[in-house]
């Protein structure tokens, strides 16, 4: 443990570190609950990093069940660190030990539910990914806002992981939309159904290629034996997410209302 006089939080040990912050676990010694710590990298002679106050931007702007909550912004050691909830795992954590559709079903849609929330807001996440999502009790959040921005005319190409970014993304295009999310979560699906991502390319070239050679026509997925025993609806689901057309892409509203969820009965799985 780390800690300083008059000091709220103490840093219990680092549990992630992403491309603009370092997140701890940590315990509120007022209160003793346990928290989640984000420190943004910064030298000692920058101000606050323009990501930091972004992310407070938009983490205050959303409240919804499936989205993070941001408790408060403090200052330790002369760094800003945000305060937020803790979660012990994240979804790539949790699909090792949890393989039960009817949470793998209800897990797709929370997700759904709060990347439309943030679409009816005008923003895009722009960094959808397993480590960005977070799971406590069979219930997910979104985190990790540092790259999000307000739907704009021009924006950077080179955002999101590259297992996970769209083929737009991957042209270099920078006028996209809410698009790219929806892509993400199309793999993010897939990886769910599979337990293994399913886009792996080691370059933006070869993440290209795997996407092109796999969805290589209307009916892709008829040649795939990977998803010969998954169920139709869901199956349809993924097909009009993972459109290489942008704009043939559903929306998350759309995703949402899609037969795979009005359907009770419908699962991942094709029952034997």
């Amino acid at each position: 443990m780390s800690a300083s006089e008059n000091v709220r939080y103490i840093k219990i040990q680092k549990i992630g570190e992403g491309a603009y912050g370092i997140i701890y676990k940590a315990q509120d010694v007022q209160t003793q609950e346990i928290v989640a710590l984000k420190k943004f990298k910064l030298s000692d002679n920058e101000g606050v990093p323009s990501c930091a106050l972004r992310e407070i931007s938009i983490l205050n702007q959303l409240n919804h069940p499936n989205i993070i909550k941001l408790i408060s912004q403090i200052i330790i050691n002369k760094k800003l660190h945000l305060v937020m909830n803790y979660y012990d795992m994240d979804l790539t954590d949790y699909l090792k030990f949890n393989h039960e559709e009817f949470h793998l079903k209800n897990i797709i849609y929370k997700i759904l539910l709060a990347v439309e929330f943030i679409h009816n807001r005008k923003i895009i996440h722009r960094d959808l990914q397993p480590n960005n999502i977070l799971v406590k009790n069979n219930e997910p959040v979104l985190i990790d806002f540092g790259l999000s921005r307000v739907l704009s005319p021009n924006l950077t190409p080179g955002v999101t992981q590259l297992w996970y970014r769209a083929p737009e993304l991957l042209q270099n295009c920078n006028t996209y939309d809410y698009a790219i999310d929806m892509w993400s979560l199309g793999c993010i699906i897939v990886e769910i159904a599979l337990n293994k991502p399913f886009f792996m390319g080691s370059s933006e070239i070869h993440q290209l290629l795997l996407i092109k050679n796999i969805i290589n026509g209307d009916e892709w997925f008829l040649h795939n034996s990977q998803f010969a025993k998954f169920n139709n609806l869901f199956i349809d689901l993924i097909n009009k997410l993972l459109q290489v057309d942008p704009s043939k892409r559903i929306s998350s509203k759309q995703a949402l209302q899609h037969p795979f969820f009005q359907d009770q009965f419908a699962f991942i799985y094709n029952k034997e």
